[in-house]
């Protein structure tokens, strides 16, 4: 986690530092009025910040993207072209590069189906709304940089405007598009969205459906999860499948990975036993539940119950308590 933060901030600040860059050639080697050739500088540090990836896109990508980008951007200023040529390659390399990020994206069809994917989609779809207006951008450097004085000016206004805002939406991962309480309420929603949802058979003739519907007889039937150290590479030898391919499955038709599945059979479990007996003691009971810990217990079922063993023993103990005081007085009118 701590190399991928430190490589999206690299992302961020190569596209500073290529502005700079670009800027820094003008100044040397520019001739003419600097305003026009600072439009075309400031567009080519906005194209590398347009390259920054989504939340559940690889880093690889846009890093050689950048790195490609400006290794057009530097020549074409070098050398004796006319001042805006840097704008349609810029327009060029970024279809190529969402074109081929879509068919990434596309080719395998059980993440398009995963809970994360909402915010995912919400994102990439205001990601295209802003190349969009990215390369609409392009026209104005063609059109105001062509002006006079006034026009590169206004020009380099508006995309300093339009950067800051590109480099605020890429760093606090927000659309721009919609209120940051209705991103929220996205991220919540999906991430929530798998624990809500019961562990049942699949309807379905897929492999991976088959392979899912084995894993939850055996979870059933041979209770594998009241070992503590059950693990993903023993369900695999079970199900007679690799461990990649089983995690995927798993993923896909649950919502959960191998050990929020195991986690979401314990509490099952423990929920069962707190039912036949509510004076059961929460150390004892992690322990008949397969947990390690009274910790890891209280965390794996507060996540899928909203609340702790102890608090779910209370409401068991006190809804038994209201339904035989709802049953005396009819019992006793009865005699009477």
């Amino acid at each position: 986690m701590k190399l991928k933060i430190c490589v999206h901030r690299t992302l961020r600040i190569f596209s500073i530092a290529s502005g700079a860059l670009l800027s820094l050639l003008d100044v040397l080697f520019g001739e003419g009025d600097l305003f026009p050739l600072l439009c075309v500088d400031l567009y080519c540090a906005l194209h590398l910040l347009m390259l920054y990836p989504c939340s559940k896109s690889g880093v690889k990508a846009p890093l050689i993207a950048q790195l490609v980008s400006l290794s057009f951007f530097v020549p074409l200023k070098l050398l004796p072209l006319p001042l805006w040529a840097p704008v349609p390659v810029s327009g060029v390399i970024l279809l190529v590069f969402v074109f081929r990020h879509s068919r990434e994206r596309f080719k395998d069809a059980l993440p398009l189906f995963h809970s994360s994917a909402v915010w995912a989609g919400v994102e990439e779809y205001a990601a295209l709304f802003h190349t969009a207006v990215f390369l609409f951008a392009g026209t104005l450097v063609f059109v105001l940089a062509g002006w006079d004085k006034a026009g590169p000016r206004v020009c380099l206004g508006l995309l300093a405007v339009l950067y800051v805002l590109e480099y605020y939406r890429v760093y606090t991962r927000t659309t721009l598009l919609i209120s940051a309480r209705k991103e929220e309420q996205i991220r919540r929603g999906q991430k929530g969205a798998g624990f809500k949802s019961p562990v049942q058979y699949v309807d379905s003739d897929s492999r991976s459906a088959e392979l899912f519907n084995d894993v939850v007889r055996i979870m059933e039937t041979k209770k594998p999860y009241l070992q503590d150290d059950f693990a993903v590479e023993d369900l695999a030898r079970m199900t007679h499948t690799n461990r990649m391919y089983l995690s995927r499955s798993i993923n896909f038709h649950s919502g959960r990975n191998f050990n929020q599945l195991i986690n979401y059979y314990r509490v099952k479990y423990a929920i069962e036993l707190l039912k036949k007996d509510t004076g059961l003691r929460m150390t004892e009971l992690s322990q008949m539940c397969g947990f390690h810990t009274v910790v890891s217990f209280n965390m794996a079922f507060k996540l899928n119950e909203r609340m702790t063993p102890s608090e779910y023993s209370r409401s068991l103990k006190s809804s038994r308590l209201s339904s035989a005081s709802g049953r005396l007085p009819s019992s006793s009118s009865g005699r009477s």
